[in-house]
């Protein structure tokens, strides 16, 4: 586990080991300690691991001892595991319901890469037997970027979306929310949630000078909520300082995307896959791209290659294209061909179909 939003599928997946007395472990990563904390919680068995001596010593056993493996991510320590897959089935779940990134053999720095890493690359992607999918869509994208075959696809749906299609928990989402801000219950909210940038000097986030001047543009019953990627906390400070005094900036502590996208009447964002989950949710209304380094980032980081034709909102290139479209009064998005497209099975019960696969 190397991303903390698949809980419930854990837990489901904990109740059928239980039922069948199999034994359920989790391997999670440092960064996942909130979500490994709650497992533990529920009587669930996990364990913290980083690639090291220790990781070989004891944890890698647990790995070369299973019978069935989920990840959540690429590992890169598959590439050396000699594991016998007449024993083991490794699955791969991923982490995000759709790409807009390119990743993988399409992704253009990997061209750059030594022959070596390309090796241990591919040593990884034909590790896992099998690929969980949510649409013929993401399988092809699969195929393609990680060079394995098409049979490798199983379309059952990504288990971490079936949390959108739960109204209890939307409910839960958007009442917490309320009852911790209440002064935004009757605002129209904007979230916008970017995706960082990679560079030779880490990951960062160089939004225009122009893009200062959006909160004073904003009509008086609209409300900015300004949520970066985790990996890019330190850029948070520099942005809240450059807003600094703006009554249409509200600085949520404690939310994640995941828990403000119940509450978000308008989307903001660029390459990020948030757009799989948010076009779920009932609340949807619009999502409006702001790409204002298409160019850049398309050569530099890639994205694929069909972007533009079926991106379900307005591609903006210009800060002043943001503000004149976030004016307009709130429309309705059509999602319906959007989510037939790449949420083709994750209608709520996706967890459900792995599970009856895999352990019936």
């Amino acid at each position: 586990m190397s991303f903390g939003n698949n809980n419930d599928f854990i837990r489901s997946l904990s109740n059928e080991c239980l039922a069948q007395k199999r034994h359920l472990v989790v391997l999670y990563y440092p960064s996942c300690k909130g979500a490994a904390q709650e497992l533990t919680a529920a009587g669930i068995n996990t364990v913290c691991f980083t690639e090291g001596i220790h990781f070989l010593l004891y944890e890698l056993r647990i790995i070369m001892a299973a019978d069935l493996l989920f990840c959540d991510n690429y590992y890169a320590f598959l590439a050396g595991c000699q594991l016998n897959h007449e024993k083991t089935k490794v699955v791969q779940v991923w982490h995000a319901n759709g790409a807009v990134k390119s990743f993988g053999w399409q992704e253009p720095k990997t061209k750059m890469r030594s022959s070596a890493d390309k090796k241990r690359f591919q040593q990884v992607y034909e590790q896992f037997d099998d690929y969980v999918v949510a649409s013929t869509k993401m399988a092809a994208i699969f195929a393609e970027s990680y060079h394995v075959a098409d049979s490798k696809m199983l379309v059952l749906g990504y288990p971490r979306s079936d949390k959108f299609s739960d109204q209890a928990w939307v409910s839960q989402k958007r009442n917490f929310f309320y009852q911790e801000n209440p002064a935004l219950r009757n605002k129209e909210i904007i979230l916008y949630a970017p995706t960082y940038r990679e560079s030779d000097e880490g990951v960062k986030l160089d939004l225009p000078d122009s893009f200062f001047q959006l909160a004073d543009q904003l009509h008086e019953d609209q409300v900015l909520i300004i949520k970066l990627h985790p990996h890019l906390n330190n850029y948070s400070r520099v942005i809240k300082k450059r807003f600094a005094g703006s009554k249409k900036i509200a600085w949520v502590e404690g939310f994640t995307t995941e828990d403000l996208l119940p509450v978000t009447d308008r989307l903001v964002t660029d390459y990020s896959s948030v757009i799989f989950d948010y076009s779920l949710l009932d609340n949807a209304k619009e999502i409006l791209f702001y790409c204002y380094d298409l160019k850049k980032y398309r050569s530099q980081i890639g994205i694929q290659n069909d972007f533009e034709e079926w991106l379900p909102g307005p591609l903006l290139l210009r800060t002043d294209a943001l503000i004149t479209a976030l004016k307009k009064p709130i429309g309705k998005q059509d999602f319906q061909e959007f989510n037939r497209l790449w949420n083709t099975k994750n209608d709520g019960h996706a967890a459900e179909r792995i599970i009856k696969h895999y352990l019936a």
